[in-house]
């Protein structure tokens, strides 16, 4: 069922922050929004083809709800401070497919794992994504994710959520665990 069915604007929301929990709380949102038959795709910009415990769940999953989720980053970045041409190009390449499915029309709730990251290193043109979120469908649904979301960005938002780091367990030398942060 797509969501303009309801008559309703769809939203731009906004995940960011510099504490862990920011895909994890747009994944949910994607949960609550499967289970009212809505049409979800999740496109993450910086996480690669590694295996994650969201991405196992969705090929379970898309096989009784109408859901696509597709990682097109080429992985952290934070070496060369986003100026690394792979990660750029993978940018650019998921921002192309991320402004298909705007113009198509075709899902009610697009999240853009990680889009804030991509927009803070200057990968892609600011403008540009400006003016794809403000034309999309007037029913349409994103959620963007990430940490250092742009000002601007912020401003167009109809939802801002901070997620502040209090402690992680990263900081006493305990690695990232499956099921928890991956």
């Amino acid at each position: 069922m797509l969501f303009e069915k309801q008559n309703e604007r769809g939203l731009l929301l906004n995940i960011t922050g510099n504490g862990k929990g920011k895909t994890t709380s747009g994944l949910g949102a994607c949960v609550r929004a499967l289970g009212w038959d809505w049409k979800v795709c999740i496109i993450q910009f910086i996480k690669n083809s590694r295996v994650t415990g969201e991405k196992k769940f969705a090929e379970l999953i898309s096989r009784h709800v109408d859901l696509e989720m597709y990682q097109t980053g080429y992985g952290a970045s934070w070496k060369g401070r986003g100026t690394e041409p792979e990660h750029i190009e993978a940018a650019r390449q998921a921002w192309a497919q991320t402004k298909e499915y705007i113009a198509a029309g075709k899902v009610d709730l697009l999240m853009l794992d990680e889009l804030n990251i991509a927009l803070s290193f200057g990968w892609l043109d600011a403008d540009g994504v400006m003016n794809t979120f403000k034309n999309r469908p007037a029913s349409m649904n994103i959620i963007v994710t990430g940490r250092n979301a742009p000002d601007w960005l912020l401003e167009i938002s109809d939802l801002v959520s901070e997620i502040k780091e209090i402690k992680h367990p990263l900081k006493k030398g305990i690695p990232a665990r499956k099921g928890i942060e991956f």
